[in-house]
């Protein structure tokens, strides 16, 4: 049986560049890094066993595993969204938004890994998180970001309030909007290093120099 934190963690990758079909329930991670695939791809094993996956590429050329239905399913029992993410409402399940430490780091941790923008110029320091959906979800997209705020303050790691971006339109003539929040100050990355744990090899070195040039 996985431990909590493991499948904590898993839910947050579908929450992030990971899905689950709509109709086949498979688990689908596009990613653009080879070292996040071994992640997942270790932690699903250490979850579900030893499941069938079959490796391919997006349309737009990024590397797409694409994982046994028994995942997509085990993860959705646990709260994952089941197909778009853009276009349904989501939101953080109740037992990781009120779940221990470890529960709450792993879930972010993925979350960051897979949707957090860490800029380290010189004449900008931040982490920024930003997501998007249809413009009629606007109220279901700031709930979701304000949780995700809330377990971030947990940890005593303070953010922004959040912001909207350009409305966009789709070719389909749906039209998008994006929204929100950022981190700044050497206090709160100094504790987003030490209670988010980070995976992604540029996210880390990017945090790494982010520190560097707070002191």
């Amino acid at each position: 049986m996985a431990n909590n934190a493991l499948i904590a963690r898993l839910v947050g990758h579908a929450f992030g560049d990971g899905h689950i079909h709509k109709t086949k329930r498979y688990f689908i991670y596009v990613n653009s890094n080879q070292q996040m695939h071994e992640h997942v791809n270790n932690m699903v094993r250490q979850a579900f066993g030893d499941v069938s996956v079959s490796k391919g590429t997006s349309i737009s050329g990024t590397p797409r595993y694409q994982y046994s239905n028994i995942v997509g399913i085990g993860l959705s029992k646990h709260g994952a969204p089941i197909g778009s993410k853009v276009l349904h409402e989501i939101k953080v399940p109740e037992w990781i938004a009120s779940g221990d430490a470890d529960i709450k780091s792993a879930f972010l941790g993925a979350l960051f890994d897979d949707e957090g923008y860490f800029r380290d110029t010189p004449t900008s320091r931040q982490i920024v998180f930003k997501a998007a959906k249809s413009l009629s979800l606007k109220k279901n997209l700031e709930e979701y970001l304000r949780q995700i705020i809330s377990m971030l303050d947990s940890f005593d790691i303070k953010t922004s309030s959040i912001r909207s971006d350009q409305i966009k339109k789709t070719k389909n003539g749906t039209e998008m909007i994006s929204l929100r929040f950022w981190i700044t100050k050497n206090e709160n990355f100094q504790v987003f290093r030490k209670h988010l744990q980070l995976l992604h090899p540029e996210r880390i070195e990017k945090l790494n120099n982010i520190l560097c040039g707070s002191r």
